[in-house]
């Protein structure tokens, strides 16, 4: 089993929210491995806090799907199932794309300023070399539209997974952040100012199909990986 690595938080904290998020992103990362165990007091030690907000926290990202809580308390990282992750993306594609349906005669100047900043958070991360926050700025990219669609169930089912698909494209295909993912977000933006909806949605689902194909891809190379290797 991978072991438990985990730099100390910087600030210690024992609000639950610092500690979920400071998890989160470690777990999202790969610092924490998939399959790693979990231990309660050796994290509340690594990060400076006490082992309650950890407890916590792992609940919460259980929720998420990041963690794993088995029926006799142990807890570890889930691991990177692909298919699941194939069926994830299905669902998830087609919600996004409910969201751009809904929330299309809704967008607005505030909404349009929103996706410029994503985009130029997208843009700003691409140029330094950090993956992570420019999956995070698709993301938010993609959350804009969900929140204007004004659908608070349809809001909270696209955000329950996101780090999960964060981690998968981190871990498994993050050579498919790039200035082409950029520019098929700017496509979308564009085809938003000019109200053309059937526009959206064609750029919308030709980036659904690369992420359905990273988990196609996974699941092709894990069938070829013996068993005992697997995550």
């Amino acid at each position: 089993m991978p072991a438990t690595a985990i730099t100390p938080l910087r600030t210690p904290s024992t609000l639950r929210g610092a500690v979920a998020e400071h998890l989160r992103t470690a777990i999202v990362s790969g610092e924490l491995a998939p399959g790693s165990l979990l231990k309660e007091v050796e994290l509340a030690a690594r990060i400076g806090v006490s082992p309650t907000p950890i407890r916590e926290a792992l609940v919460e990202l259980a929720g998420e799907g990041l963690v794993e809580i088995e029926p006799n308390r142990l807890k570890r990282v889930a691991p990177i199932d692909p298919e699941a992750t194939l069926d994830l993306f299905r669902v998830q594609s087609a919600l996004w794309r409910l969201g751009y349906v809904w929330s299309l005669p809704h967008i607005g100047a505030v909404e349009l300023a929103a996706l410029e900043t994503a985009l130029d958070d997208y843009a700003i991360a691409l140029e330094a070399g950090d993956t992570l926050a420019a999956i995070r700025a698709g993301h938010a990219f993609h959350t804009i539209f969900v929140e204007a669609s004004g659908n608070s169930e349809l809001l909270r089912v696209t955000l329950d997974r996101r780090s999960l698909i964060a981690r998968f494209i981190l871990l498994r295909g993050a050579s498919s952040i790039s200035a082409s993912g950029l520019k098929q977000h700017r496509f979308i933006l564009n085809a938003v100012r000019r109200g053309d909806l059937d526009g959206v949605l064609v750029r919308l689902d030709q980036l659904a199909a690369k992420l359905i194909a990273l988990a196609q891809d996974e699941i092709i190379q894990t069938d070829n990986i013996p068993a005992y290797k697997r995550n």
